[in-house]
């Protein structure tokens, strides 16, 4: 052990040299990479993945783990590189003081010259406070021992090896077929010892080693030939002509125990014994490609493929020379036997999960095996290995293949059974053994955090977000986290082949792809108007092994009875509120607002007046609705970054927007939800609160109003139970619903199918019909044109302002062009200026990003018809700069109702003076101010 230690040790000083004095591991790091897979080959590995990262830590485990061989092969590789690695080492002495202080210490030493010369260049490095007379008598020890040596090589004519082994060269002769030759052969002795090395006299040290290589020489030639005498004659593969060029020829140094044969006279050898397409010679082995041929299971097809033999080198050499009947069939029979199993292993396994997707169609396993030959075969090429990403690429393919008999196959399985069963319609979730998980806690308690680093943790997964917003921060955050992961929402795909999770809106869950773990984000939606049918489908449906659910206490009871429902474990996970969260005592007026501070409101109306106000005081941000998503995210960046002191905002912000608020103030306590105008509810004003005293952001948070009215509702109902979301549960008609109904209806109206969905479904389990207000006043406008029910169905689905005749015309282009089958071009819009100068010009631009949106959501659906994606996504980045530039204006002006002409700001009127006294004073009518 002393002795291998000791050599490592000099290996190491040595190999110093090539990293600017700097020990492997540290050195290692400024190799480049392509120098670094360079030595994985000289060294002998060939599977290492190409990664530098992966093989600087390979690399150092090898170096700290291997023998005194491996490490000077590794020393061997950069000597002959020859090349330095500088380091940036700071100079952290002064050069005088420490020339000083070798002077001084070279003085109580008796060294000559040379020792002189010597210690001062191993000192030059190093700072003066390290430098010790200790250390430079042992310096001088080594410097010494260095210098006999080197003396040792001159008078020896050779040199010591890294184990102290001395290698010289040595004539020997060759006698044989009448032919006399000598030829330099490299010898070494055995290793000597350092202590006899620097113990010893020189002259007895001259006389021991030259002793030894004159042995060295007499067992070697002896070795020769006797060599020479045990070639047989005649010889069964080699020539007189080739076995002396074969001896000429060979290297003067080799780790191999027989003389190295010419390459074209052995491959012509290995020829005759293996028909091979290609062979190559290395230090140590022979690499022989042959071709072999696999009879394909449940197939009378034969695949060829190339089969690789790596065989040792030496071995084949001594076959040769003794002249031995050796052959490769053994060695062949193995290896192809070993290949062909783990290639027939792969395949099966490929094939089991083809038909587990394919369960439905009950295909025969000939069947079966045929479909994955025509998708994999083309794929191999010339070796028989299924690799990850060939696996892959045949999977997907083998889907789209069957999607059509697919859709078909389940919709007879779903006309088997009854439609009324809701839970039904989702096979791949009922065929899973699930379990649900339900985190639920007030805001700020770190449900969702805990239920993303589940997700993180997980081999495949799903994060459904209620906005495009959370979308896109669940994307970002899982990459972030060294998760690949895919983004789709209805407007947009990020898709990365390598992906193993998917962020996404609920209603844009893929039924069909099954993953580990799918968490559901505020599942208390699941009692929202309009949406809460894609929280219900998403809970029953989505096909992953594990659900987690995150929301607010109020859905305990609604979660508790869709498990039952599904007869499927329940995990409820409870969490409270990170950091407290207190309702001021006083309302606090406009002009004492602090910064860190969001006013809420519940109308774009109501957000504009509010941040005009504002304005004339504090840098503000705005958040509502009707913005774009990139605006939204830009305006909350701004405040989170203190660009802005004070955030406006409808409840845009209730929903997963984490913000350094300090302070939350309710500028009004009632809100239009669509179809009345209502007080809040607990639960919306828990949910608006709880933004307030972000944990990490805040220590606590403050919930206020700007008046005392508000703020006697906002104390009423802060402390009140949030009521308890209770069955029945809407559920959403999808496009198998759909085209059932409609098949047995014989019916293309969208309109009559969904009425009759309303008026006729009854769900065996807590359902019934979601709203379909807006899709039925949708249906009214595709039922016009002449298209197949899914093409209405997917158009109907469409995200429509039904309100703004500036999208409804748009939206009745885009089907007018669906139904001639021409290309729908996007038109850029026109803007006046960098910025909008009233909030009607504001109000355009917003509708016009949600035309994008309409036309991005189509695209994904309708790709070949809408062409002008890039040019659409450019606008939107436009349009979006354009409403941020607007939203960072102190004051937007009014227009005018008759002629869109720019109002005095601070008019108490709606109409300009002109339209005034051309319409109203001729007839007599007084100027009224608007209310």
């Amino acid at each position: 052990m002393a002795k291998r230690n000791k050599k490592n040790s000099k290996i190491n000083q040595r190999i110093k040299k090539y990293f600017d004095e700097d020990p492997f591991d540290v050195g290692i790091e400024r190799v480049e990479s392509k120098t670094l897979s360079e030595l994985f080959s000289a060294i002998g590995i060939y599977d290492i993945e190409h990664n530098r990262d992966l093989m600087i830590k390979t690399l150092r485990m090898i170096w700290s783990e291997a023998d005194s061989a491996i490490r000077s092969d590794i020393l061997q590789f950069f000597e002959n590189e020859a090349k330095v690695y500088k380091g940036d080492k700071l100079q952290e002495y002064h050069h005088y003081d420490r020339e000083a202080k070798i002077e001084s210490l070279l003085s109580e030493l008796e060294v000559t010259p040379l020792e002189a010369t010597r210690l001062r260049e191993a000192f030059s490095t190093i700072r003066s406070k390290k430098i010790t007379i200790e250390k430079m008598e042992s310096k001088l020890r080594h410097i010494r021992f260095e210098m006999k040596k080197e003396a040792l090589e001159k008078e020896l004519e050779g040199f010591f090896d890294i184990d102290d082994s001395f290698e010289f060269n040595a004539s020997l002769k060759y006698n044989l077929y009448d032919q006399q030759f000598h030829k330099i052969l490299t010898l070494n002795t055995k290793p000597y010892s350092y202590e006899f090395i620097e113990q010893q006299d020189f002259e007895a040290i001259v006389k021991k080693i030259g002793s030894d290589k004159l042995e060295i020489v007499k067992t070697k030639q002896e070795s020769i030939d006797n060599f020479i005498a045990s070639i047989k004659e005649p010889h069964q593969y080699l020539s007189h002509e080739e076995i002396i060029n074969s001896l000429r020829a060979s290297p003067p140094k080799t780790p191999l125990s027989y003389p190295l044969i010419t390459p074209k006279v052995l491959r012509n050898i290995i020829s005759k014994k293996i028909s091979a397409t290609e062979i190559q010679i290395h230090d140590e082995e022979l690499l022989i490609s042959v071709i072999q041929e696999l009879q394909l299971p449940y197939s009378d097809g034969v695949i060829s493929y190339n089969l690789e033999l790596h065989v040792e080198l030496d071995g084949v050499l001594e076959e040769i020379w003794k002249a031995q009947g050796f052959n490769f069939d053994h060695l062949l029979v193995d290896l192809k036997k070993e290949h062909e199993n783990t290639f027939l292993e792969e395949l099966q396994g490929l094939v089991k999960e083809c038909e587990s997707y394919a369960h439905l169609l009950h295909y025969e396993k000939e069947e079966l095996y045929i479909k994955v030959y025509g998708f994999l075969l083309d794929q191999l090429g010339v070796n028989l290995t299924i690799t990850p990403k060939v696996y892959r690429k045949t999977i997907r393919r083998f889907l789209y293949s069957i999607q059509d008999e697919l859709v078909k196959k389940q919709r007879q399985e779903l006309l088997a059974r009854t439609i009324r069963d809701f839970k039904n319609l989702f096979p791949i979730a009922r065929d899973m053994q699930r379990k649900l998980t339900l985190h639920i806690g007030p805001t700020n308690s770190g449900k969702t955090y805990t239920a993303m680093q589940k997700l993180k943790n997980a081999d495949t997964g799903y994060y459904l977000a209620p906005l495009r917003l959370l979308a896109l921060e669940g994307y970002e955050n899982l990459n972030a986290m060294g998760v690949d992961c895919s983004l789709i929402t209805g407007e947009e795909q990020l898709i990365n082949d390598e992906a193993t999770h998917i962020s996404s809106t609920i209603e844009m869950l893929n039924f069909d792809v099954d993953v580990d773990v799918c968490v559901i984000d505020e599942v208390q939606m699941i009692d929202d108007r309009d949406r809460g049918w894609a929280w219900a489908n998403a809970i029953i449906g989505a096909p992953a092994k594990e659900i987690i659910m995150t929301g607010s206490p109020n859905a305990k009871e609604a979660v508790i009875a869709l498990a039952e429902y599904l007869g499927e474990e329940l995990e409820i996970i409870e969490f409270e509120r990170k950091n407290p969260l207190e309702v001021l005592t006083y309302p606090i007026s406009i002009e004492d607002i602090e910064p860190s501070t969001a006013v809420v409101a519940f109308s774009r109306k109501d957000v504009l007046k509010l941040k005009q106000r504002l304005s004339k005081n504090f840098s503000v941000s705005v958040v509502y609705g009707n913005l774009s998503p990139e605006v939204r995210r830009e305006e909350a960046r701004r405040f989170r970054e203190g660009e802005t002191q004070v955030l406006v905002a409808t409840d845009a912000i209730a929903m997963g927007m984490n913000l350094p608020i300090k302070t939350i103030l309710f500028s009004k306590a009632d809100k239009f939800d669509g179809i009345i105008q209502r007080d809040l509810f607990p639960s919306e004003i828990h949910q608006i609160s709880g933004r307030a005293g972000r944990y990490g952001l805040e220590e606590k948070g403050y919930v206020g109003a700007l008046s005392r009215e508000v703020l006697k509702v906002i104390k009423r109902n802060f402390d009140k139970e949030a009521k308890k979301i209770a069955t029945p549960f809407k559920v959403m008609a999808n496009l198998e619903h759909i085209k059932l109904v409609g098949a047995i209806l014989e019916e293309n109206s969208l309109e009559e199918i969904l009425n009759f969905f309303i008026q006729n479904m009854q769900f065996n389990g807590p359902f019934y019909a979601a709203s379909l207000d807006d899709m039925l006043e949708a249906s009214k406008i595709v039922d016009s044109y002449n298209l197949d029910i899914a093409t209405k169905y997917h158009l109907a689905c469409a995200p429509l302002t039904l309100k703004s005749p500036y999208i409804i015309s748009a939206y009745e282009t885009y089907i007018h062009a669906l139904e001639k089958g021409d290309s729908v071009v996007y038109q850029r819009p026109r803007l006046n200026g960098e910025y909008a100068q009233t909030s009607q010009e504001l109000l355009m631009a917003e509708d016009m990003v949600k035309e994008i949106s309409l036309y991005l959501w189509l695209s994904y659906r309708f790709s070949e018809y809408f062409v002008d994606i890039d040019k659409a996504i450019e606008s939107r980045a436009i349009l979006n700069q354009y409403i941020e530039k607007t939203l960072q204006k102190t004051e937007l002006s009014q227009s005018c109702k008759l002629c869109g002409a720019v109002l005095p700001t601070n008019t108490k009127y709606t109409i300009c003076e002109a339209c005034f006294r051309k319409n109203y004073v001729k007839k007599g009518f007084r100027r009224a101010p608007r209310s």
